[in-house]
C-alpha cells in the first residue's frame, strides 16, 4: 500500500507555520481554535493524516504521525492537540463505518473535521427501529467548536456490571449541546468543553463496535486504545519543549545573570550543563517514541499473520503507552527546568514561555500519560496475570 512521502507532510506543516504562529495568542484568548487556524489545518490536508489510504488518506504510520504532530506543536500546541483529536477520530471513522455511514460522514470524499472521545464517559443507548437513542454527558470536547461530526461511545443493554455492549456513535455537531465551560490552566485554545446529548437518534449506519474488525486500512487500525492513541500527547510535549529550547538558545547571548558581575547566559558553565542535558533528553525522548512506532506496527502486523495476539498485543500496547508517558514526562521536566533560565519578563502572562509551560503541564496530565502507564508495563514484564495496558 502506498504511503505519503515523509517530506510532503512536513512541507504541508511548514506551509501553514506562519498562520499557526500568528493565531496562537488569538486562539488562546478566544478559548478555541479560530477560523484561520482551522482553515489552515484543513487547507494543508492534514485532517487526512490517519485516514485509510484507500479513501485517499495518508494512513500515516505511528512514527510519522508523531513527527507531524510534533512539527505542528512546535508552532502552535493547541492546533496540534486539536489536529490529533481529529486525525484519531477521522481514522477510526474511515476504518470502521459501513459504506452508507462513510458516504454520509465523508460526503463527496471530503475528510470532515471531527471530534471524538468523550472523556471515558459512555452514554446510554436505547435500541429503536433503525438505530439507537443516545443520552449522555461527556467531557473534553477538544476541537468541538470547529467540528462537523462528533463521535462518542455508549452502553447498549445491561450486561455484567450493568454496562452492556459498547458502541461508538457518530452524530452531527448540531445534535450536541456544548457547555462552553473550558477554562483551564493550559491548552486553553483547544476549547475542550463538556457537552451533552439528549435523546438523539443515531441510525445504524453511524454505529460501530470499536472492538470489532476494521473494514479498511492496515494493521494500525487493529491496535487497541493505547496502541492507536499513544503517539499524540508526547509529540505535542516534545514539540513545545524543543521550540522553547531553541528560543532560549537564541536569547542566551543577550540574557545576563549575576548581581555584581553579570555575564551572558551563554558563557555560564551551569547553563552549558543544562543545555547539553536538555538537548539530549528531548532527542532521546522523541527517538524512543519514533522507534517504538516502527516496532509497534511491525509487531501488530506479525501478530496478525501468526494469529497469536491476545497477551502479546496487550503487552506490546503497554510498552507503547509506557514509552509515550516516559517521553511526555521527560519533555515536561526539561521545560520546568528551562524556565529557571529565562528572565522574569519572559514569563509574564501570555508570553510564549509562560504559555508553553502551562500547555505542557496540562498535556502531561492526560490519563494515558499517567504514572500507571509505567506500572502497567512493569506488570507485563513480570508476567502478572492481571496486567492491563489501560489500568
Amino acid at each position: 500500500m502506498a504511503r505519503a512521502p515523509v517530506h510532503e507532510l512536513f512541507d504541508r506543516v511548514e506551509s501553514i507555520a506562519a498562520v499557526l504562529e500568528a493565531e496562537r495568542t488569538a486562539n488562546e484568548e478566544l478559548g478555541h481554535l479560530g477560523d484561520a487556524t482551522l482553515a489552515a489545518l484543513r487547507g494543508a490536508g492534514l485532517l487526512a493524516l490517519k485516514v485509510p489510504a484507500e479513501l485517499g488518506g495518508f494512513e500515516a504510520e505511528p512514527a510519522l504521525q508523531y513527527e507531524v504532530f510534533e512539527r505542528v506543536a512546535y508552532h502552535n500546541a493547541a492546533a496540534a492537540w486539536c489536529l490529533f483529536i481529529n486525525a484519531d477520530t477521522a481514522g477510526l471513522l474511515g476504518a470502521h463505518l459501513d459504506d452508507e455511514g462513510l458516504a454520509e460522514v465523508f460526503a463527496d470524499g471530503v475528510v470532515p473535521f471531527s471530534c471524538g472521545g468523550g472523556g471515558l464517559r459512555p452514554g446510554r443507548l436505547q435500541e429503536v427501529d433503525g438505530g439507537v437513542l443516545l443520552d449522555g454527558s461527556f467531557r473534553y470536547g477538544s476541537a468541538i467548536h470547529g467540528a462537523e461530526w462528533v463521535m462518542v461511545s455508549g452502553y447498549l443493554g445491561a450486561g455484567a456490571g450493568g454496562r452492556g455492549q459498547v458502541l461508538n456513535c457518530v452524530l452531527p455537531r448540531d445534535d450536541v449541546i456544548v457547555a462552553g465551560d473550558w477554562d483551564s490552566h493550559g491548552l486553553r485554545a483547544t476549547g475542550s468543553s463538556t457537552f451533552r446529548v439528549e435523546s438523539i437518534f443515531v441510525p445504524r449506519h453511524r454505529l460501530f463496535d470499536p472492538t470489532g474488525p476494521h473494514r479498511r486500512g492496515g494493521a494500525q487500525y487493529r491496535a487497541g486504545v493505547a496502541g492507536y492513541l499513544s503517539y499524540t500527547v508526547p509529540a505535542v510535549c516534545t514539540g513545545v519543549a524543543r521550540r522553547c529550547l531553541d528560543a532560549l538558545i537564541a536569547e542566551a547571548p543577550s540574557l545576563r545573570r549575576g548581581y555584581t558581575r553579570a555575564v551572558p547566559l551563554s558563557e555560564r558553565g551551569s547553563f552549558h550543563h543544562f543545555l547539553g542535558s536538555a538537548d539530549m533528553r528531548i532527542a532521546a525522548a522523541r527517538a524512543l517514541v519514533i522507534a517504538d512506532g516502527v516496532d509497534f506496527l511491525q509487531a501488530v502486523s506479525s501478530l496478525e499473520q501468526s494469529g497469536h495476539e491476545s497477551i502479546e498485543l496487550r503487552a506490546r500496547e503497554a510498552r507503547t503507552r509506557a514509552a509515550a508517558a516516559y517521553a511526555t514526562h521527560a519533555a515536561a521536566d526539561v521545560l520546568h527546568e528551562l524556565v529557571r533560565w529565562v528572565s522574569g519578563a519572559s514569563l509574564e502572562r501570555g508570553s510564549p514561555f509562560e504559555q508553553a509551560l502551562r500547555d505542557v503541564t496540562m498535556a502531561s496530565s492526560h490519563l494515558l500519560m499517567s504514572e500507571s502507564a509505567l506500572e502497567n508495563h512493569a506488570r507485563f514484564i513480570l508476567g502478572l496475570s492481571d496486567a492491563d495496558p489501560l489500568a
